[in-house]
């Protein structure tokens, strides 16, 4: 097959792969029905991969496909049947052992994970990042606008889709998962944290898009336009989906979507009068602040409306982040598995913390990744938050290029998710992790060695 015909294959089937993530991928529960349509998918895209395009100088995306390895491994370790004594000798785990012999149960071999059926599933949950890493080795460079437009077309469906639940109100057919009615905006997604942050990164991925068009001024002028008129549209559904946290992201994404958007911007003003410069600082000035004051008195504007009242699940957070880190003091240093903390936490919950709602999560990535894979689990963290933060440094000190432009996006993304984990669990979804995974394959991208296969 000519080279420019497995590049194109390459491109057209992770675009399928992403449009398939998008429709299935909004759900974090493990028993979700569409789990295994994303991780099938996965599959298929990674053979088809293999069997139809060769590598394209792999080494600059080693890292990420590292990585995925490292935690898979450490997810199969906690898999590893352990022998009675040892596994009651595990920190955490003799409480589970005394109420085995008290029920007169017999003692065979254990694994580490409290829950390793949810081990297996979290295992299974790599197969769509692991998929994105892959296809990195196999995409050219010219192929990230289309993934970037991509990814943008979802951003703006979902929040189309969004508009159209708050509309028909809470018994709709257009909410995709079952979860309890809000009525908010949640757009592709279960959870309308994961909604607000999804329409939050559309707003840096527009900017960059908007920069992207040089030398054609016709063009780039449509682009120019087109991305204020979907940045607008974001700006205006983030209210809708009732998230206190979506706001404060969206107004972080909006100024990184001015900075990427800046050498477009410098060169329009650079063609303009004193006088043309002035009426287009005024007229931008005005339409941000009608922008900002429509959407924060939307009809439906929640999340607004949610900043002055007392939400019992914001309660409920702060009332398990004690039981949370007594927790991981308890299970230190190997964790209770991947994937076991709702069952676990519920042979730690206060009485006080009773409620008719339950925690299916805790609502704090950064705490649940320490209490399920323990020491090592963190060292994972540490060298990620390192990797990224050491590479953020390197792409905004390095002088611009279409792939520094992209490496930039792919940082930005990722503060934004790492922001929003703080409070959520976003990557646990499968939509956000193959972004996440995007965006990290964007951050390595620039130092990919420069040889490309046409």
């Amino acid at each position: 097959m000519p080279r420019t015909a497995t590049g194109n294959f390459a491109i057209v089937a992770y675009l399928l792969f992403l449009g398939v993530v998008a429709l299935t991928g909004g759900s974090s529960h493990y028993d979700a029905a569409s789990q295994p349509i994303v991780r099938l998918t996965a599959i298929l895209l990674i053979g088809a991969l293999i069997l139809r395009v060769p590598p394209h100088s792999p080494g600059g995306f080693r890292i990420g496909l590292w990585f995925v390895a490292a935690l898979a491994v450490l997810i199969l370790l906690q898999l590893v049947p352990l022998p009675p004594a040892l596994w009651g000798a595990l920190p955490g785990h003799g409480r589970y052992l005394a109420a085995a012999i008290a029920a007169g149960e017999s003692q065979p071999w254990r694994a580490l994970n409290l829950t390793p059926d949810r081990g297996w599933n979290a295992l299974f949950a790599l197969l769509p990042p692991a998929a994105v890493m892959f296809a990195a080795t196999r995409l050219r460079t010219r192929d990230q606008g289309a993934v970037l437009l991509g990814l943008i077309v979802i951003a703006l469906a979902s929040a189309v889709i969004g508009l159209a639940q708050v509309s028909a109100g809470e018994d709709d057919a257009l909410r995709f998962y079952a979860a309890p009615p809000t009525g908010s905006a949640v757009g592709l997604f279960a959870n309308r944290n994961h909604q607000a942050l999804l329409i939050a990164c559309g707003l840096p991925m527009l900017g960059l898009w908007a920069e992207r068009v040089r030398g054609d001024r016709v063009k780039g002028r449509l682009h120019a336009a087109l991305a204020l008129i979907g940045g607008a549209f974001l700006v205006l559904i983030i209210p809708t989906t009732g998230s206190r946290m979506g706001l404060g992201l969206a107004g972080l994404a909006l100024v990184f979507a001015l900075v990427l958007s800046w050498p477009a911007i410098r060169v329009a003003i650079a063609g303009m009068s004193a006088r043309g410069r002035r009426l287009a600082a005024g007229a931008f000035l005005l339409a941000l602040a009608v922008l900002i004051v429509t959407a924060l008195t939307f009809s439906r504007a929640e999340s607004v409306q949610r900043l002055f009242a007392i939400d019992p699940v914001d309660d409920a957070r702060v009332r398990l982040l004690k039981p949370l880190i007594g927790m991981i003091r308890t299970f230190l240093p190997f964790g209770s598995g991947f994937g076991s903390f709702d069952p676990v936490y519920r042979g730690f919950e206060p009485f006080g913390n009773l409620a008719v709602t339950f925690m299916n999560q805790a609502h704090n990535d950064y705490l649940q990744f320490m209490l399920e894979g323990g020491v090592p689990a963190l060292a994972l963290l540490l060298a990620f938050l390192g990797w990224w933060g050491w590479t953020s440094v390197r792409l905004w000190r390095k002088s611009g290029s279409e792939t520094v432009a992209l490496g930039r996006l792919g940082s930005i993304l990722l503060l934004l998710i790492l922001l929003a984990s703080l409070t959520d669990y976003p990557v646990r979804t499968p939509l956000m992790m193959v972004i996440a995974a995007q965006a990290s394959a964007w951050m390595m991208l620039p130092i990919r060695p420069r040889r490309e296969h046409a």
